[in-house]
């Protein structure tokens, strides 16, 4: 049986590019908000509506409202290109099933993701675009 406790050690920034979903995944399936933060580069934004990039504490804000559901994620990698110390990242997730409120969840999508390998060789998104091209 997974443990929070094996979760939040997966969801550490990774060595290899392609492990940063499987990161992401960990710190989001433990609803560990700190934990998901510390997988962005300090100037890493995210944009959870096309058009609306945030960083800093909206990131973050935007990162707790999907926890708040309470749903696990799911993350199928299709595709990492790695150029030297950037990567694109190529992504379908889902997060689905019955929110702590009884509402019904469908939330997914393919992102197109910018990774940036830091000076302490681990991997940390750069621009995370959970809705690919929409």
């Amino acid at each position: 049986m997974t443990t929070r406790d094996d979760l939040i050690a997966v969801a550490a920034p990774p060595r290899e590019a392609h492990r940063l979903a499987v990161a992401f995944a960990a710190a989001f399936n433990a609803g560990d908000a700190r934990a998901l933060d510390r997988l962005y580069a300090d100037d890493g934004i995210l944009v959870p509506t096309p058009g609306h990039p945030v960083t800093g504490t909206q990131r973050a804000a935007a990162n707790r409202q999907l926890l708040c559901h309470g749903l696990p994620i799911t993350i199928r990698l299709r595709h990492a290109y790695v150029s030297g110390d950037v990567a694109l990242l190529i992504a379908d997730w889902s997060i689905s099933g019955t929110a702590g409120g009884g509402d019904p969840i469908d939330l997914k999508g393919t992102a197109t993701d910018v990774a940036r390998r830091g000076p302490d060789g681990l991997w940390r998104y750069a621009i995370d675009n959970p809705l690919g091209v929409s």
